[in-house]
């Protein structure tokens, strides 16, 4: 029994541009995603406190490393399918260089901004905002995508499938940081990507080839990354907190 692999000309369109979407589509898009900005923003208007996220033990740490790197794996490796079979690998876009210097500077950011708990943990910090950043801005873009894409159901799940579990696993990292939370900043954060997608939704969420798609694009990116920054601020000033005070405890 074989695995039917998607033709060759739908395999070709992954990575690559899509048809935008046309009225009455573009309009109830952008609606929906406006209404999800709203929802984000009287969110954190209504937010008394940041939200601690959990941090798991050493044992389920290794589980969701190893869970991070199997389907790292497995993309890859439909990468090269996919190289094979095009004769092109699929195309990294021209938002590459943003998200990389996005990447850049989240990384020394954080690592700047929690270095007094160590160098270790501070460049833990960097490299996991790093990698978290493009996430929050993969998921729902991918979603909006998909319905452009003609690759079938069976291309559908082959490159999503491990896709999405990337994504998933790459934002559980952020447990493994004592300095993360849902901040009211990061969820404002979150709100303003969504109404950049709302707009972007309005002129068709084509491919950005053109100034207009790729100015909303990379700003909807460059976003996404604020979003992680956000994350960490509030976790910084509340682990500090609590080191003073056990500090001033341990004195009297």
């Amino acid at each position: 029994m074989t695995l039917a692999i998607p033709s060759t000309a739908r395999l070709a369109t992954i990575g690559g541009a899509w048809t935008p979407y046309t009225e009455p589509r573009t309009v109830l898009l952008a609606l929906l995603l406006s209404l999800v900005a709203i929802g984000l923003m009287l969110a954190a208007r209504r937010m008394k406190k940041s939200i601690q996220l959990p941090h798991p033990g050493r044992i389920a740490k290794v589980i969701i490393v190893i869970i991070w790197i199997i389907p790292i794996l497995f993309f890859l490796a439909v990468i090269r399918v996919i190289s094979e079979k095009t004769h092109n690998a699929p195309s990294t876009g021209p938002i590459l260089p943003i998200t990389l210097a996005s990447a850049v500077c989240t990384f020394a950011y954080l690592a700047y901004a929690t270095r007094k708990g160590g160098t270790l943990s501070a460049l833990g910090n960097g490299f996991i905002g790093a990698v978290a950043g493009p996430m929050v801005f993969e998921f729902p873009f991918d979603l909006i995508v998909i319905p452009l894409l003609k690759i079938g159901a069976l291309g559908i799940i082959i490159f999503f499938g491990p896709l999405f579990t990337v994504i998933f696993t790459t934002l559980a990292l952020l447990l493994f940081s004592k300095r993360t939370a849902i901040t009211k900043y990061s969820l404002y954060s979150l709100a303003a990507m969504f109404l950049v997608f709302a707009v972007w939704a309005l002129e068709g969420f084509s491919y950005p080839s053109n100034p207009i798609s790729f100015t909303l694009n990379a700003i909807s990116k460059v976003l996404s990354f604020t979003t992680i920054i956000a994350m960490f601020s509030s976790g910084e000033v509340k682990v500090e907190k609590r080191v003073n005070q056990e500090g001033v405890a341990k004195r009297a």
